[in-house]
């Protein structure tokens, strides 16, 4: 009801008709503006205000059907929601007083009021009513977000705590009884109590974090660990800071406590698997630097290989460098054999297809192959089919890795003056798939029953004996070259087989899922024709020595300029105009990759990346920055001339 009353509607319930008219005379005289109404039975007032429409309502209490406090505790019952001012002749305290606490706004005696205090009377009742009903809606409102609160606190696991500075005594949420598996007021915690659920290890710490937050108006947190019930241990975080209460004198530490076992579980579980990880890729880190170290002097001495093949040389001198050749080319498949050790013991095997010109890849394997067979005074010969392809794509080094493991296991089983043949053939099975077939032939050792199930599980036989604590496993020496070529073919997703034939021999047979190149194939002696500037970033000496070398040797229209890291590089992309870059990626100061990066911001000049660290992932990573190709150290000069050549040829179409 308005406290002005503009055009109020006043309801009298008074069984005395001349005191309701009494009634409605003085608020005439008062001047207010309202609609009068008055019934004589307290059943017809309840009737009347259920209707709605009245607002302030004027309650005898001396009635034919209710009387006294009865009437008001049924008033309040039915109709709190109208304010009620009692109007009667009873002067009984005890019963005004309970009138007043039951919810009534003010109480008149007949007969001793007049029209100003009845005028006082309804402004008072009216602005009281008011007040009290916004306060019993803020107070379900608080109810309500107490509820809210509680349920937010359970749900969450948070409790809110206060702790007396003086006694020590401590006031906790509903929460933190049940934190602490106790049950609501069971007891009244104190400091004391509260420390002997910290662990003994523990508890120094944590009494100084609560006697520090008690010397600041800091916030201060802490997580700790509780045991409850002597076995179960749980993870908390609390928070607590100081709070003076000037009213009551004194000073209090106020603060929260939340459970986050669940989160340091999965913290926990997080970890573990990130170690797992973190040592996988430790491990893998750790054979690609090997790589790097061993491939990138590597690449150097094939660089100057080529060179000095090419240069003026004796018949002796042209033995020599071929035989170094073949040396190099066994160590290169040696140092892959040793990186792909760990293939025993991870199951971590990355694909890294290029396209291969099959015959000369074969014609390269038979030269390696040669000085082994040579000193086991035995053959190795290539069969190649004529129909083969002239290029494929593929992984080069794991093919390589299979059939040179595979050869040295046929030479180590045959006899001296044998021949061991290679068959490739190579077939269509798909538009977009081929099967390369290789085919081993001893035709002088036939494998019985016993050599045959080792052969062919050759590779859970040496995890076995990495697994054993023998010193010498039995056949691991033996054995880790079938071992390693299995693990390569089952990456490739090929097949690996072991038969006899005939009366002596023996086959090992190996098919392989490749796909047709999608590459041109330049021809051999094919050079640049006009002007050609190339930036070589490079930062070891003898990379730089010999390719440079071999680029300008390649053509006298070719010239390269070098730079040391990925910085100087960057600067002489934007200070000069060049055809094409050839990037390193692992330099000191700045990276190749980071260098590709900021080249691309500036310009579009063709990049190959070269590098010694030759993982799938890098050369997705050079690739998806911008990087026009990827060749991995060591390389042929004439790989690298072939790769220059497709860039330049993309980039001028």
């Amino acid at each position: 009801m308005s406290t002005k009353l503009t055009k109020a509607t006043f309801l009298s319930i008074d069984a005395s008709i001349e005191d309701a008219q009494l009634l409605e005379f003085f608020l005439k005289d008062i001047g207010f503006k309202f609609d009068f109404q008055h019934v004589p039975t307290f059943r017809e007032g309840l009737d009347l205000i259920s209707k709605g429409g009245v607002d302030l309502v004027f309650l005898d209490i001396n009635l034919r059907d209710v009387v006294g406090y009865r009437a008001i505790s049924s008033y309040m019952e039915h109709a709190s929601n109208v304010p009620v001012i009692i109007v009667t002749s009873t002067t009984n305290e005890i019963i005004i007083n309970q009138s007043i606490k039951a919810g009534v706004q003010d109480f008149l005696i007949k007969g001793q009021f007049d029209a100003k205090a009845l005028c006082k009377a309804v402004r008072f009742s009216s602005h009281r009513f008011t007040v009290q009903h916004r306060l019993e809606n803020a107070v379900r409102a608080f109810e309500g977000q107490k509820k809210r609160f509680l349920e937010a606190q359970k749900m969450a696991q948070f409790g809110t705590w206060e702790m007396d500075m003086v006694s020590n005594e401590m006031n906790w949420s509903e929460e933190v009884y049940r934190i602490f598996s106790f049950q609501l007021g069971s007891h009244a915690p104190t400091m004391s109590e509260y420390l002997k659920y910290v662990p003994h290890d523990e508890k120094d710490e944590v009494a100084s974090f609560f006697e520090e937050a008690g010397k600041d108006g800091d916030l201060h947190t802490i997580e700790h660990k509780i045991v409850i019930g002597g076995t179960t241990v749980r993870h908390v975080t609390v928070q607590a800071m100081v709070k003076v209460e000037e009213a009551k004198h004194r000073v209090m530490l106020i603060g929260s406590i939340q459970d986050v076992t669940a989160r340091k579980t999965s913290e926990r579980l997080l970890l573990e698997k990130a170690f797992s990880n973190q040592s996988a890729r430790i491990q893998e880190e750790v054979l690609a630097d090997l790589g790097f170290q061993i491939r990138t002097p590597l690449s150097s001495i094939v660089n100057l290989l080529f060179l000095l093949g090419n240069s003026e040389t004796s018949t002796q001198q042209d033995m020599f460098i071929t035989d170094l050749k073949t040396s190099v080319n066994d160590l290169s498949i040696s140092v892959s054999n040793l990186l792909n050790f760990s293939l025993m013991v991870t199951e971590n095997v990355k694909d890294q297809t290029e396209d291969i010109h099959l015959l000369e890849f074969m014609k390269g394997i038979e030269n390696i192959v040669k000085i082994k067979a040579d000193a086991a005074k035995m053959t190795v010969r290539f069969l190649p089919d004529k129909k083969l392809p002239e290029k494929i794509t593929a992984d080069p080094r794991k093919i390589t890795q299979i059939l040179f493991n595979l050869i040295e296991h046929a030479l180590g089983q045959g006899e001296e003056g044998e021949v061991i043949k290679v068959a490739a053939t190579c077939s269509a099975i798909q538009s977009d798939r081929y099967e390369l077939g290789i085919c081993i032939r001893n035709s002088h050792k036939r494998l019985n029953i016993n050599e045959l199930k080792e052969m062919s599980n050759a590779e859970l036989m040496i995890k076995e004996s990495f697994a054993s604590k023998e010193k010498e496993p039995v056949s691991k020496k033996r054995l880790m070259g079938l071992a390693i070529s299995s693990k390569l073919i089952k990456s490739l997703e090929g097949s690996l087989s072991f038969q006899n034939i005939e009366e002596k021999g023996s086959e090992i047979i190996v098919k392989l899922p490749v796909k047709p190149s999608k590459q041109v194939l330049f021809q051999a002696g094919l050079a640049p024709s006009s002007p050609m500037r190339i930036l070589m970033v490079e930062d070891h000496f003898l990379n730089q020595l010999a390719t440079k070398k071999v680029l300008t040797t390649w053509s006298d229209y070719v010239t390269v300029d070098i730079a040391e890291n990925g910085l100087i590089g960057f600067e002489a992309v934007r200070d000069n105009e060049y055809d094409l870059v050839l990037m390193d990626i692992q330099m000191p100061v700045m990276n190749g990759i980071e260098a590709a990066k900021k080249i691309r911001e500036i310009s579009r000049v063709p990049i190959i990346a070269l590098t010694a660290n030759s993982t799938k992932q890098e050369q997705e990573k050079c690739l998806e920055i911008g990087m026009n190709d990827y060749l991995s150290k060591p390389f042929k000069p004439l790989e690298l001339y072939d790769r220059i050549l497709a860039v330049m040829s993309l980039v001028a179409a």
